[in-house]
């Protein structure tokens, strides 16, 4: 008898043991991640590259829209303040930048969304911020230049999951920040570049190495981006944009040709948005207040067919500021890197310094066209290099180094440029059609005359002297 009541409590037990292992591993598939302040808090900021600075007491908030009650559970207590959630491919884990005290440095946490335990990724003595999961078990973050980085510079960084191996993707003078990934597995990302007249925000694209970066989206006259691309299910980039009216506008872009494909697909939101996220059944998460006089809430937006928006989730006491849903998504490429940091220099080639494009208002006449380039780095000239007749020029250039590009004709006088910053990563090989020239153009097929001959070194001053006294 002993034995069989015995039997029956260690069963009993294992039944327990089970249920309550059952119940800490439930998943959270289908809820959504919102990011809220206090409806008393200012939140313009949030659309700025430098919102950690002013974004307080920020609260992540996990809600079921199936719920009836869809009350709200608090993920960040142990917090100050938290934002930029990015959820992992499997739907398990969150990554998100977080403070615990209105003194501390921004780190990035990652969350176990079954057990609600979370760990620190980071620990650096600069802000880190907007996390984002690669493919090969790493993160990407964009971390500050100073210690007083509100209105300083970010770099891309790229992490191993478990925050260890950080590596610095990115030298260019500016600001990194929003990335999210495309199903390539490139990073796009926001880049406000440091020394141009106005704060314009570009979206640029680069692999996870930081390795082949240009220019993705760029908005024209003084509309102004808002928040970083967003890829849907079948392809289209999502974008906001605030117009010279000072207008939110919601549009896509195609994957192929994003600058010339912008379509508006607001519908008949006149109000102001915030947040946006693209979820699997093809509609669209926005962050929306529909007058001056209301909070910013949380809405699904069906933008493919009547343009008909639904509330999803609001509070009078909370702000919403982004959202992501907590799906499984595919996995993105894995793009191998070429990167090899035991290597100084890289390799840039361009086909030809006039080319423009194939329109007859961008020929360039033989009194005008450049005959040589001037790299311009942070602080002085690197050097003018003579191009080939054909306009092209292959240049051999220290690594990490970010560099500007103006073209010079016989006079010495600028044709074009400087351009916008560049910066090659160690053992890149990287090739450019011309000048100021849209992404989608293909160049004549012909072997530039540059390549054979052995490609022009470019070095700083310093590294030459030392090259010569060896």
């Amino acid at each position: 008898m002993y034995r069989e009541v015995q039997s029956f409590f260690v069963i009993l037990a294992f039944a327990m043991l089970y249920l309550l292992t059952s119940c800490n591993n439930a998943s959270m598939q289908g809820h959504i991640i919102i990011t809220a302040v206090n409806n008393k808090e200012r939140v313009l900021e949030f659309k700025s590259p430098t919102y950690t600075g002013f974004l307080k007491s920020a609260k992540l908030l996990a809600i079921d829209p199936e719920s009836e009650t869809t009350s709200a559970l608090l993920l960040t207590k142990d917090f100050y303040s938290a934002c930029s959630p990015d959820i992992s491919f499997d739907a398990r884990k969150m990554v998100f930048a977080g403070q615990k005290s209105d003194s501390d440095t921004w780190q990035i946490y990652e969350m176990d969304l079954s057990s609600l335990r979370y760990k620190q990724l980071t620990n650096a003595t600069e802000n880190c911020t907007d996390p984002l999961y690669l493919p090969g078990e790493k993160i990407a973050f964009s971390k500050a230049s100073g210690h007083d980085s509100v209105f300083k510079g970010h770099s891309l960084m790229v992490m191993q999951a478990d925050g260890s191996q950080p590596q610095q993707i990115t030298f260019s003078p500016g600001s990194y920040f929003g990335s999210t990934l495309l199903h390539d597995g490139r990073i796009i990302t926001l880049n406000r570049q440091a020394g141009s007249e106005t704060e314009k925000r570009n979206l640029m694209v680069m692999r996870p190495d930081g390795t082949k970066e240009t220019l993705f989206y760029q908005s024209r006259e003084l509309d102004e981006l808002i928040a970083t691309g967003r890829e849907t299910v079948d392809g289209q980039i999502l974008l906001l944009e605030k117009s010279k009216e000072g207008k939110d506008n919601l549009f896509t872009v195609s994957y192929n040709n994003p600058m010339n494909s912008k379509k508006h697909i607001n519908g008949g939101l006149s109000g102001e948005i915030l947040g946006l996220s693209p979820l699997t059944n093809e509609n669209l998460l926005i962050c929306y207040k529909a007058s001056e006089n209301d909070n910013y809430g949380l809405y699904e937006l069906d933008y493919r067919n009547s343009g008909g928006v639904q509330a999803v989730y609001t509070d009078s006491h909370y702000q919403m500021l982004d959202a992501v849903a907590v799906e499984l998504r595919n996995r993105p490429k894995k793009i191998p890197s070429e990167v090899k940091m035991e290597e100084e220099t890289a390799l840039l080639l361009c086909q030809d310094i006039n080319f423009m494009g194939f329109h007859s208002d961008s020929i360039i006449s033989e009194d005008e066209r450049a005959v040589k380039i001037e790299l311009l780095g942070a602080q002085s000239s690197l050097g003018v290099v003579d191009v080939e007749s054909d306009g092209s020029v292959y240049l051999k250039i220290k690594a990490d180094m970010p560099f500007q590009i103006q073209t010079l004709d016989k006079s010495g006088n600028i044709v074009n440029g400087p351009s916008s910053w560049i910066n090659l990563r160690p053992n890149e090989r990287r090739a450019c059609v011309g000048c100021h020239q849209g992404n989608e153009m293909v160049p004549e097929n012909r072997q530039p005359l540059s390549v054979l001959k052995p490609p022009v070194l470019i070095m700083p001053q310093e590294k030459q002297l030392m090259a010569k006294s060896q």
